[in-house]
């Protein structure tokens, strides 16, 4: 009898657990394509950082897609995001070194640019100006590279 005892709560905790481990699982929202538009050239990688709100922005990303440049432009899609705010930055990497190139004084040498088109003064844009919000529904954000 003990056994048997001793069987059934090990199914009630492992039952409990599994169903703890579903219900505090985060809901998945939906797919997010970037699309980058203008003058992307031949060259080198599109890499694009996907940031979420509470994500140090310019820090470390919450993901990171890396596309072969083309000049027809490309697109990046990060899958199964949940609902929130989220914020891009991207730039192409004319050079395949894995970073954004900068001249003497800091300022890019490579083509970049952001979520919303966002621009900032001396610096990148704030997160609120970059920032976009991501429902249930697949999104498309279109990033023009200047």
């Amino acid at each position: 009898m003990k056994t048997h005892r001793h069987a059934k709560i090990a199914t009630a905790v492992v039952f409990a657990f599994g169903f703890s481990t579903i219900v505090a699982s985060p809901v998945f929202a939906a797919n997010l394509t970037i699309e980058v538009k203008g003058d992307v050239g031949d060259k080198g990688a599109v890499m694009v950082a996907l940031y979420k709100a509470s994500d140090k922005w310019m820090g470390k990303a919450t993901d990171i897609r890396t596309t072969a440049a083309v000049k027809a432009g490309v697109s990046v899609t990060f899958n199964d995001l949940a609902e929130g705010e989220y914020a891009i930055s991207l730039f192409i990497d004319e050079n395949s070194n894995n970073k954004l190139d900068t001249n003497a004084v800091g300022m890019p040498i490579e083509p970049y640019a952001f979520s919303n088109d966002a621009s900032g003064s001396f610096g990148p844009p704030s997160f609120d100006k970059a920032k976009f919000a991501l429902g249930k529904d697949d999104k498309k954000h279109v990033i023009t590279i200047r």
